[in-house]
């Protein structure tokens, strides 16, 4: 009994040191603070209270600017949204006058070579039909003059006067613009373009060949794709004169080719430059100078067969000149 009170005793020592060297070592990790410490730390606990306030207001100013932004940008995209077609439209109308604009000034300038070669198409007529009146007093004061006489005379005039009227229902009917797409033959368009330039073309000593293969019907607009044909030939009567051409020529070859019609210019002038060949259907592009060419020709020839017509207009080299490939 008296040994048990000893080992109790005993371990009540020994749990009683131990919280005794459990209660230094704490109070030497944490001492025990002064007031004036607590003070401290209050007020450093204060100060970033404040700092963390003045971020958090700061982040809020911030966050509503970017919100106000947001909302005002959002504005301007429906904004941008709501008028978007009406100004594609406005722009593909202002884009269609603008082509438009272009394609009557080539008209104009493809009417003043039109002038010219009318010159020369009613000058052997007019020269022809002088001779007719003039022979008609020789056969009075030689007594030959009679009434077949008179016919046949008569007969050659009509004749050479509904030729130079049909030059100039050619001529109208070449300026017409057309309305409407129609059907029509590629052949008897080329005819009746290479018809109003021949003579002229003769004048120069200028050859006009040309070749078909087959006879095709497309639609498109006949008098724009006539003026597609008198400009590229214009061109072409251009360079060979410019350059002088030993025996100048220019053929045109007609033909289909997996189920479009294929028409090719070709000269033996030389050919187009590279550094221009890029270039060459820019509009107000011009290797002539001003005073001889506008630089719209070709680039109208373009807008009319491959804007109007879905076609295809390019350029290209042969071995002896320039080529133009249009198809339809």
């Amino acid at each position: 009994m008296a040994k048990d009170k000893r080992d109790a005793t005993e371990a009540a020592e020994l749990c009683s040191h131990a919280e005794e060297r459990q209660y230094r070592q704490t109070s030497k990790l944490h001492p025990s603070r002064t007031g004036e410490e607590a003070l401290r730390l209050l007020h450093e606990l204060e100060v970033h209270q404040a700092e963390l306030e003045m971020q958090n207001a700061e982040l809020m100013k911030t966050r509503d600017a970017l919100e106000s932004a947001l909302t005002e940008k959002r504005r301007e995209l429906a904004e941008i949204n709501r008028t978007l077609e009406m100004r594609i439209a406005q722009n593909v109308d202002e884009l269609h006058r603008k082509d438009q604009l272009l394609i009557i000034q080539g008209r104009h300038a493809a009417m003043r070579e039109m002038t010219n070669n009318i010159a020369h198409q009613w000058r052997q007529p007019l020269n022809a039909l002088g001779l007719v009146i003039q022979q008609l007093p020789f056969f009075y004061d030689s007594g030959l003059f009679s009434r077949e006489c008179l016919e046949e005379n008569t007969c050659k005039a009509m004749q050479l006067i509904q030729q130079m009227s049909r030059t100039i229902d050619d001529l109208n009917h070449f300026f017409r613009c057309d309305k409407e797409m129609t059907t029509f033959r590629v052949c008897q368009v080329i005819r009746q373009t290479v018809s109003l330039i021949e003579e002229s073309f003769k004048a120069q000593r200028i050859s006009i060949a040309f070749l078909t293969e087959s006879d095709p019907m497309i639609t498109g607009y006949p008098n724009e794709y006539a003026q597609v044909l008198l400009h590229i030939l214009m061109n072409a009567r251009d360079a060979l004169v410019e350059r002088n051409v030993y025996d100048p020529g220019i053929s045109l070859r007609m033909f289909a080719e997996e189920g479009k019609s294929v028409v090719t210019i070709t000269d033996n002038a030389g050919g187009i430059a590279e550094d221009v060949m890029d270039k060459l259907f820019d509009p107000y592009f011009t290797t002539k100078g001003p005073d001889k060419g506008t630089g719209i020709g070709l680039f109208m020839s373009k807008t009319i067969i491959e804007k109007n017509m879905g076609g295809r207009l390019t350029a290209g080299n042969t071995g002896s000149g320039a080529e133009f490939r249009i198809e339809v």
